[in-house]
């Protein structure tokens, strides 16, 4: 198993087959976004993404940035896990009334004439 390091994104392979991704934004000298989280189905998904998530935040550390975190997996990693020299304050919840809800697509076909 491999951590390939790449501009934005980190991968763990296995004999040249991805089994999972972690996509960031650097978006200025001090601040981050981590984006998404990816693992192949039938994969060990927590144990990968953990593996992703440790190396992400030994990167950010060593840049010195703040991280804002959009996937909803990392955010609740990070409540289990609280890094609040990394993580930017005001974090939208992942549990609660006030977290994020997935949205259900419920798209109608319509044929045109």
């Amino acid at each position: 198993m491999t951590i390939t390091e790449q501009p934005g994104q980190l991968s763990i392979t296995v004999d040249e087959q991805l089994l999972a991704r972690l996509h960031y934004l650097p978006l200025s000298d001090s601040r981050w976004v981590l984006e998404q989280l990816f693992v192949r189905p039938n994969q060990p998904a927590a144990e990968l993404a953990e593996q992703l998530i440790n190396r992400f935040t030994k990167l950010a550390t060593a840049a010195n940035v703040t991280v804002n975190v959009l996937d909803p997996y990392a955010k609740r990693y990070f409540v289990q896990h609280p890094a609040p020299q990394l993580l930017a304050a005001n974090q939208l919840p992942v549990t609660g009334e006030a977290a994020i809800q997935p949205v259900a697509l419920h798209l109608e076909h319509v044929e045109e004439e």
